[in-house]
C-alpha cells in the first residue's frame, strides 16, 4: 500500500454504505466506497418513493457525520403510532390502539425521511470531504472476494485492510466467504407511493394489520401549498399486487383510499409508485476474515415498525465506535465483538417482526384471538407497553 494509513473498502453506496464511509473517513481511515449502480445524482427517471422513520439513534449517528441537519427539515416528526388490527374476513370491529411518544419521552418516535433525500445529503457531505480520504466508485459491481481484496466486474482487483459489505441481500460476498444465510420469502410484495390527502395526519403513523399483510401510512411534510402528505407501504400477495400495479393512478388511488378507511380522507394526488419483494434474511455470523457484513447484507426485515434501516444504522454506530481510530484495526477481537454486539439485537427484532407478519396472515382462530387480545392488553399493561415502545425506538446494547 502506498500509505501507512489503513484502508477500508465499503461495498454499497446506499444510506448504510455512505454513512459507514463518511464515519470511517472522519475517524482517520482511507476509504473506498464501491457501488454496482450509477451515481444517484446522474440517474434519470422518477425518484424512488421509499422513506424511513429514522429513530433517535439513527439521527444521532447522522448528526455526528454532519448529515442530519441537512435532512431534518425535509422530514416529518412521528408523534403517535396507531395500530389497527383489521381482519375484516372474521371481525366486524377492528381493534385500535394508539401509542404516543410523549408517554415515554419528550421527543417524537422519529422523523420520516425519504431515502433518496438522505442519500443526496450523504453524497453532498462526501463531496465536501474530497477524495483524499473518501473515494466513491460507481458502476463498479463486486464479482469476487478474498480476504483483504475484492474483484470488480471489469477485472480490477482492489486491496484493503478490511472490507465492509453493505451491498444488500443480493451481495455475492457472504457465499464467497462461506457465511450461511437463512432466507425466507413470505410470498408478499410491498407497494410504495407518496400521496397528498385532505385530512391532516397530525404526526400519526397508522399501521393496519390485514390478512394479506400490513398497510402503513407514515407522515411527510406538507407541500408548499399546505397540503398534507404521507408515504404509503401496502403489502399484498403477488397476484393482487400485480393487479394493483396495472391500475392507472386514479384507479389505484381509489383502491388505496378505500383500504385506508378514511383515516386520511380523500387522496388528492399520488406519485412515485414502486414496489419490492418482502422477506426476511439473516447471516449465521456477521464477520469473516478481514470482513464484516453490514445492514441488509447481514439482515433483512419485513416492513413493520420501521425496523429495517434503523437496525442497519445501528450496525454503523457499533462499527464506528469499534473503529474510532486506525489503530483499532490491530485488535484481533474487533470483528468478533461487532458480530456479538449486533446479532442478539438483530435476531430479537427479526424474530418479532417475522412472527407478527406471520400472525397477521394466519387464519387460525386461536391465533387471531391471541393477537387481538395482546393488542388490547397493551392499553392497560403500562410497564409492558412502555417497555415495548422504548425497545422499538432504540436497539439493545447500542448507544
Amino acid at each position: 500500500m502506498e500509505s501507512q494509513t489503513p484502508k477500508i473498502i465499503v461495498i454499497g453506496a446506499g444510506p448504510v454504505g455512505l454513512s459507514l464511509g463518511l464515519g470511517l473517513a472522519q475517524n482517520g481511515f482511507r476509504v473506498q466506497v464501491v457501488e454496482a449502480g450509477p451515481n444517484p445524482r446522474t440517474r434519470e427517471g422518477p425518484r424512488p418513493a421509499r422513506s424511513t422513520a429514522l429513530m433517535p439513534l439513527s439521527q444521532e449517528t447522522l448528526a455526528r457525520l454532519g448529515v442530519w441537519e441537512r435532512v431534518a427539515d425535509k422530514g416529518a416528526p412521528l408523534h403517535k403510532l396507531r395500530l389497527i388490527d383489521d381482519q375484516a374476513d372474521r371481525w366486524t370491529k377492528p381493534v385500535i390502539e394508539v401509542f404516543s411518544a410523549e408517554e415515554i419521552t419528550s421527543t417524537p418516535f422519529g422523523h420520516n425521511v425519504v431515502n433518496a433525500d438522505l442519500v443526496d445529503a450523504l453524497l453532498e457531505r462526501a463531496a465536501e470531504r474530497g477524495e483524499a480520504a473518501l473515494e466513491l466508485l460507481f458502476d463498479a459491481p463486486v464479482t469476487g472476494w478474498a480476504p483483504g481484496q475484492v474483484t470488480l466486474g471489469d477485472g480490477v482487483v482492489l486491496e484493503a485492510d478490511l472490507i465492509l459489505d453493505a451491498a444488500g441481500r443480493s451481495s455475492p460476498v457472504p457465499e464467497l466467504a462461506g457465511i450461511g444465510l437463512q432466507d425466507y420469502r413470505p410470498d408478499q410484495i410491498a407497494l410504495v407511493c407518496q400521496i397528498e390527502h385532505n385530512i391532516d395526519h397530525e404526526g400519526i403513523s397508522t399501521e393496519f394489520h390485514r390478512r394479506e399483510g400490513p398497510l402503513t401510512t407514515v407522515p411527510m411534510p406538507a407541500t408548499a401549498a399546505g397540503q398534507p402528505q404521507s408515504a404509503i407501504v401496502w403489502v399484498h400477495r403477488p397476484a393482487r399486487a400485480e393487479e394493483l400495479r396495472a391500475l392507472d393512478d386514479d384507479a389505484f388511488a381509489r383502491a388505496l383510499q378505500s383500504a385506508l378507511r378514511g383515516v386520511l380522507g380523500e387522496i388528492t394526488s399520488l406519485r412515485a409508485r414502486g414496489g419490492f419483494e418482502v422477506g426476511t434474511q439473516v447471516a449465521e455470523r456477521f464477520d469473516g476474515p478481514q470482513l464484516a457484513l453490514v445492514g441488509e447484507t447481514a439482515h433483512v426485515m419485513p416492513p413493520i415498525g420501521a425496523q429495517g434501516l434503523n437496525t442497519s444504522l445501528a450496525d454503523v454506530a457499533v462499527l464506528l465506535s469499534l473503529l474510532d481510530h486506525p489503530s483499532r484495526l490491530q485488535d484481533p477481537d474487533m470483528l468478533r465483538s461487532y458480530s456479538a454486539r449486533r446479532q442478539g439485537d438483530v435476531i430479537t427484532r427479526l424474530t418479532a417482526t417475522h412472527f407478527l407478519n406471520q400472525a397477521i396472515q394466519s387464519h387460525h382462530f386461536g391465533l387471531d384471538h391471541a393477537r387481538r387480545g395482546a393488542l388490547k392488553s397493551l392499553g392497560w399493561l403500562r410497564p409492558m407497553r412502555h417497555g415495548l415502545m422504548r425497545a422499538g425506538m432504540r436497539p439493545f446494547g447500542v448507544g
